[in-house]
């Protein structure tokens, strides 16, 4: 279940801000990312700066995962990684939408959440961007400037606006 505490949200956006514009220390940047995003495992997790999060509390980590400099995680729903997942550039996960229909729109409220899952193994190429309710399958590899709107299954080689299997892996 999302955690959505906006209190803790402002306080993340500031660590995060100063996370973002600081020195470069590799060690430094990664202490700092495991306070911020609650990552109590020993496992191998970077991002890169800079990179940008709503509440940092609803992205969750298998363990080696790596994301390449600014890349976006709106975490309003929950962001769930494998393990040795690799995001490259200026990739975008977006867990949150808007209904199209104005009568709904009113009677539901002006945003949905919906989780985003990457399974173990997954690459996604630079400059990919992943809608809410997606789930990614294991071994699969999103080629870059891709947009996932629908789920992709396992073992798949996808690129594309919007992304469409090219092969199996």
């Amino acid at each position: 279940m999302p955690i959505r505490d906006e209190q803790k949200r402002r306080m993340n956006r500031e660590q995060l801000s100063l996370l973002n514009t600081g020195a470069y220390n590799r060690e430094e940047i990664i202490s700092k990312e495991r306070v911020l995003l609650n990552i109590e495992t020993k496992a191998n997790i970077y991002i890169d700066v800079p990179f940008q999060v709503d509440y940092g509390t609803n992205i969750h980590f298998s363990g080696n995962f790596y994301a390449d400099t600014d890349c976006l995680f709106s975490d309003i729903g929950d962001i769930n990684f494998g393990k040795d997942v690799k995001l490259g550039p200026r990739v975008q996960i977006y867990t949150v939408n808007h209904p199209v229909d104005p009568k709904e729109r009113l009677e539901r409220g002006l945003v949905i959440a919906s989780p985003v899952n990457v399974g173990d193994n997954v690459w996604i190429g630079g400059g990919t961007i992943i809608n809410p309710g997606v789930t990614i399958g294991a071994n699969t590899v999103v080629g870059s400037g891709s947009v996932v709107t629908k789920s992709l299954p396992a073992n798949v080689l996808a690129a594309g606006n919007p992304a469409k299997i090219i092969r199996n892996i």
